[in-house]
């Protein structure tokens, strides 16, 4: 990609991921759709506006254990709109802010 301003390459792994945002208590989870060491994409059920501070829950591929971590909403993109609220669904890239992933 031309205008790719990623710093790292990304994978596409498909891990269980669990989202909540602890000021509004949305929450709910997903898998990953790509992962690099400081950030991730996940596909969530509802709108979270850029720069909210998740906490996040990701399945370690290496264990049963879940890494946990707060990532930051950089982006957000509606995927699929549907006839009620309930049935939308976006893509949200994020920024880990406590650690990296590997």
């Amino acid at each position: 990609m031309k205008n790719d301003r990623r710093i790292e390459k990304r994978y596409e792994v498909l891990l269980k991921a669990e989202y909540k945002d602890p000021i509004t208590g949305v929450n709910g989870e997903g898998l990953t759709k790509n992962i690099c060491s400081r950030g991730i994409m996940l596909p969530v059920n509802s709108m979270i506006a850029k720069g909210t501070v998740l906490d996040i829950k990701i399945e370690d591929p290496n264990s049963t254990a879940l890494i946990s971590t707060k990532a930051e909403v950089a982006w957000i993109e509606e995927l699929i709109n549907g006839d009620d609220v309930e049935d939308t669904l976006y893509q949200v890239g994020m920024k880990l802010l406590k650690k990296k992933l590997y």
